[in-house]
Parts: structure tokens; C-alpha cells; sequence
């Protein structure tokens, strides 16, 4: 009886290890992560989190948002990050009055696992201008890449939809997924998209981004 009594004990004490360390290998791993890539806090313009978003480099589906709403639906404690390196260029631009891409992660720690988001910020008003930097960047393979996303991109844009910017990586535990983050924020975190870029059309209610 007695036996079994410290067992029962020893088990409880193991669970309660468990439970109380996990957030603190969480909190190890995103300092570790921050360290190692450079990154600082970061508030995010307005615009940015008020806007649309797509999911996919290349021949995305669906337009998603707001940003807001996307870091407001993955619980946990959420983070905007910005690398060091990538900040000096963003105010080096700034005081030149110029607009260009940018990249923010956006980092959500959870007892069991620390993810990254990382955004880029597209400053464009048109898709033609969008497009222009794409062709700037990429040359004569532009028009292959991102030539039919450019006329879905107009057609939403047309309709009201702000996009602010293109969720390109997600990192979880300090890995890089080969996951498109488009069919992943859909499946594991069931966020789903406001308009289809394939049809045209919107998917289902959506509130204009201010």
C-alpha cells in the first residue's frame, strides 16, 4: 500500500514537472530564435495589420485577412519581430521619402511550441506596381512567375480588398515547413480566405479594412 502510495505521489510530481518547465523551453527557444536571427520588437503601421493578405509566392489562391484578425485566431502570446539589419534599411528609406518591401515575423509562443510568421510588406497601390517590382527583381521570368496573379490580384483590389502583404515562410520550433502557409493556416488553424482569386469572387462575409 505504501508503495503504491509513493508511486501514485512520484507521478503526480512527474506530470506537475512537466507542465511547469514546458513554458520555460518555450520562452528558451524564442530568445535563442531572436538571438540567432537578429530580431527586435517591432509595432507594425496600421496598414498593414488593417489589410489583406495572400498566402503563396507563387500563383496564390485565395486573399485572406485582415493580419489582424490571422494573428488574433493562433492563441498563445503573440510578438511582432523585425531583423535588425532589415530595420536600418527601413529607416534609411523612410528619410529618403521611399516605399519598399520589408519583412516582419510575426512570433506566437504556446507552452508546447514557439511558430513564425513571416510577412512581407508590399507598399503598392496597384498590381501593376507590384508586379513592376516582381519584374524588377526577377527580370524576363516575371511574367511567367506572377503574370496571371498580377489580373486576380486586380480584380480583387477592385473590389475593395487592401493587400497589405504575402505570408511567405512559417517556421515552427526552428524549422522552416516546405508547407505552403496558404493550405496550412486553412487546415490546422481553419482560418479561411474572403476571396477566391481563381473565380473572382468573394468566399464568404468580410468587413472592409479601414
Amino acid at each position: 500500500m505504501i508503495l503504491k502510495k509513493w508511486c501514485l505521489v512520484a507521478s503526480v510530481f512527474m506530470v506537475a514537472s512537466l507542465v511547469i518547465t514546458a513554458p520555460a523551453v518555450s520562452a528558451d527557444s524564442f530568445r535563442d530564435f531572436r538571438k540567432k536571427n537578429g530580431l527586435q520588437a517591432y509595432v507594425p503601421p496600421e496598414w498593414f495589420l488593417k489589410g489583406y493578405f495572400i498566402a503563396s509566392e507563387k500563383n496564390p489562391g485565395y486573399v485572406f485577412g485582415s493580419v489582424q484578425e490571422f494573428a488574433g485566431a493562433l492563441g498563445g502570446t503573440t510578438t511582432w519581430l523585425i531583423e535588425d539589419m532589415e530595420l536600418e534599411r527601413l529607416e534609411a528609406a523612410s528619410a529618403d521619402g521611399k516605399n519598399f518591401e520589408y519583412s516582419l515575423f510575426l512570433e506566437v509562443v504556446s507552452p508546447d511550441r514557439t511558430e513564425y510568421w513571416v510577412f512581407v510588406l508590399l507598399p503598392y497601390e496597384s498590381a501593376q506596381a507590384w508586379y513592376d517590382a516582381k519584374r524588377a527583381f526577377h527580370g524576363r521570368k516575371a511574367k511567367e512567375y506572377y503574370g496571371k496573379t498580377r489580373s486576380e490580384l486586380e480584380r480583387a483590389l477592385s473590389q475593395g480588398l487592401n493587400i497589405s502583404a504575402e505570408l511567405r515562410f512559417w517556421i515552427e520550433n526552428g524549422e522552416t515547413s516546405l508547407k505552403t502557409p496558404e493550405d496550412v493556416i486553412m487546415s490546422r488553424y481553419n482560418f479561411q480566405p474572403v476571396f477566391n482569386l481563381g473565380t473572382g469572387r468573394r468566399t464568404g462575409p468580410a468587413a472592409k479594412t479601414e
